[in-house]
């Protein structure tokens, strides 16, 4: 909080030489402001801004309006001023546009005209803009869209593709907020499909069939294909929406049919792509299709890995790359880059923070031609790292039949489902192990946090029954090492919600 105090006098100034300094001097009133708050953050068009500060004035009355003048107003600087009220107590209903602002308030004593002015900072956002975003399916099948609003208090917002001009959705796949930036034009909010990818107004949710990915590219030659993204990555790394690529610029997208784009949003001019960047520099025409998932540090993004699904192998493709790189692998490395010689064919990936790595892990889920399935750890940095390879033993039951997978970056243990049944298989070598948890509805979604808590890394499951509807809870790991725990936070359990396909955090606008 700041306080100014502005005074104004007025000086006259005479001729006369026979001044005898005979003035009259007036003690100023002094008035004190307090129970203004540094920040206040409210809701456009749904939040009431009330603030009763506490006046104190040296003589005179505070509630006397020939005396006093108060003035609430709303200011950009070197921009714009909004009035807001003009008593003590302030109640406003917020119909502000979205952005911060700098709250004034003045107190002016008409009498000697001293201003006392107490600012703070006034925050506005949307509904939307802070909070657990849920992707799913309505009862009909349909694409649906519901959000934990989490600005103040907890409040379910449903039905936020309702009306909002696109046509009714089949087969959600992401919905994916971008995170923060240094220029709000490289900030998007995506709802993925099977069949589309669509861009959405990020304050109203609202959209256009026109507004899709493809739009974004400006590419060298005709494609005889469909670009439809299924992972945009850098995701946001933490609770304020910031990502591991700096300032927001970087970005890359892998597609449904197997292509990738990367680009460096600050030289594109905005969220804007040129040629894929699936072949090698070596042979730029021949494109290989990539597994629908892009490996890379969370924290500290400097590139990605991708799996080329034709030749069973990892390539990578540095922050600033056009094209693909092979990587060397050695006779002593946990496992190779090059599947070729095993055959293994990447099922599942997920980046976590998982390994002592203060950038974070990948974990890849492999399957050979035998039906057995083994983890890698690794690092996607601009020079990846092998970790680990781990072997699915026998005592990780029902593992070939997950529908779902979770990586815990805690400790060595994947969590995976198999309708209503949670499984936890530690992998940890020569010391595996599992346990089982029935959730007593199927699960539809599992997901780690390694953004809101990451340090706790909460795991929430989604489940779903046709008479109450999908159920979201948060579970908190025990540590202890010589068995695996779930506790559920009562707090953090919401009901009555969508069929939950998958969960993402936003925080910015």
């Amino acid at each position: 909080m700041k306080k100014l105090i502005y005074i104004l006098s007025v000086f006259l100034l005479t001729a006369c030489y026979d001044d005898k300094g005979s003035y009259d001097y007036h003690d100023i009133c002094e008035v004190t402001i307090e129970g203004i708050e540094s920040v206040y953050e409210v809701v456009y068009r749904e939040s009431i801004l009330e603030i009763d500060p506490q006046v104190t004035v040296t003589e005179g009355d505070i509630n006397d309006t020939t005396r006093f003048a108060y003035e609430w107003r709303a200011n950009v600087a070197y921009n714009s001023t909004e009035l807001l009220g003009t008593d003590r107590v302030l109640r406003y209903r917020v119909d502000l546009a979205p952005r911060d602002y700098i709250l004034y308030f003045r107190v002016t004593d008409l009498q000697t005209d001293v201003v006392t002015v107490m600012t703070s900072t006034l925050k506005v956002g949307v509904a939307y803009s802070k909070g657990i975003l849920l992707l799913g399916e309505d009862s009909q099948g349909y694409v649906d869209v519901q959000m934990l609003s989490m600005l103040n208090d907890t409040i379910l917002y449903k039905d936020l593709l309702k009306d909002n001009g696109l046509p009714p959705l089949k087969n959600p796949v992401d919905i994916i907020h971008t995170g923060a930036a240094n220029d709000s034009k490289y900030i998007k909010l995506w709802v993925l499909t099977e069949d589309q990818g669509y861009s959405l107004d990020r304050q109203t949710f609202t959209g256009s069939e026109s507004d899709v990915f493809s739009d974004l590219l400006f590419l060298s030659r005709d494609y005889e294909t469909k670009f439809v993204p299924v992972d945009i990555i850098p995701r946001t790394k933490d609770k304020s929406g910031n990502t591991g690529g700096f300032g927001g610029y970087y970005r890359a997208v892998v597609c449904s049919n197997g292509y990738i784009f990367s680009s460096y949003l600050g030289l594109m001019g905005g969220d804007y792509y040129n040629d894929p960047v699936n072949c090698l520099s070596t042979d730029v025409n021949t494109y290989y299709e990539a597994f629908p998932y892009l490996f890379y540090t969370l924290n500290s993004y400097g590139g990605f890995v991708w799996f080329d699904v034709q030749n069973k192998r990892f390539l990578k493709v540095g922050s600033f790359a056009s094209n693909s790189s092979l990587m060397e692998d050695s006779a002593d490395d946990p496992f190779p880059w090059n599947q070729g010689s095993t055959e293994r064919m990447l099922v599942y990936g997920e980046n976590g923070l998982n390994g002592g790595n203060s950038s974070g892990v990948s974990f890849a889920i492999m399957k050979d031609p035998a039906g057995s399935y083994y983890i890698y750890k690794f690092l996607a940095t601009s020079n990846p790292t092998k970790e680990s390879c781990y072997t699915i033993t026998p005592v990780a039951a029902n593992f070939e039949q997950a529908e779902h997978y979770a990586f815990s970056s805690r400790r060595t243990v994947v969590y995976y489902s198999v309708g209503s049944v949670l499984y936890a298989y530690d992998y940890n070598r020569g010391n595996e192990k599992l346990y089982t948890f029935d959730m007593g509805d199927p699960i539809t979604m599992l997901s780690f946090d390694t953004t809101i808590e990451p340090s706790e890394n909460p795991l929430y499951v989604a489940t779903y029954n046709t008479m109450n509807g999908g159920k979201l809870q948060k579970y908190i790991q025990d540590v202890h090492p010589d068995y695996v725990g779930l506790m559920p936070d009562e707090a953090s359990c919401w009901t009555g919600l969508t069929k939950i396909k998958r969960m993402s955090w936003r925080a910015i606008q």
